[in-house]
């Protein structure tokens, strides 16, 4: 799935309310930072990112040519959101593909995005809802990352 995120930031735009999964970060939960300078190596270029991010809502953001970023206040809420971000970007860029065709994109309307934001974006909902994701990486990986 890494390849759907790779060619979304390039755009250098913020997700579309196209999907439930986007609806995740509407409004001021993402953001675009389009000032990548290279990789990090100093506190200025840290804080700008942190500054772009927000300081309310802020759950993520797509790095221009860069990456994504998400963030929580467990790994597993930030790792459940990547995981949403993932199937978003991808849903984004079979849309454009298919409206560049001549299919209109159908979006989410407004207030059932804000809607899915308020009641299920909270930290304990996206700990709960990212746990099934983990425990079949935990399966999948036999244990072998405990070793580490």
């Amino acid at each position: 799935m890494a390849c759907w995120r790779n060619k979304l930031r390039a755009f250098g735009r913020p997700l579309e309310m196209l999907t439930q999964d986007a609806a995740y970060r509407y409004s001021d939960a993402q953001a675009v930072y389009r000032d990548f300078g290279g990789v990090v190596l100093t506190q200025e270029e840290g804080d700008r990112i942190g500054a772009a991010l927000g300081t309310h809502q802020g759950k993520g953001m797509i790095l221009q040519n860069h990456g994504l970023l998400t963030v929580g206040s467990t790994v597993d809420e930030a790792c459940f959101l990547m995981t949403l971000v993932e199937c978003a970007c991808q849903t984004q860029l079979l849309a454009e593909a298919a409206a560049a065709k001549g299919l209109a994109k159908v979006y989410v309307p407004e207030k059932n995005a804000k809607y899915t934001f308020e009641n299920s974006s909270d930290p304990e909902t996206l700990y709960w809802e990212g746990q099934p994701d983990l425990q079949y990486e935990e399966y999948m990986s036999k244990g072998e990352h405990r070793g580490c």
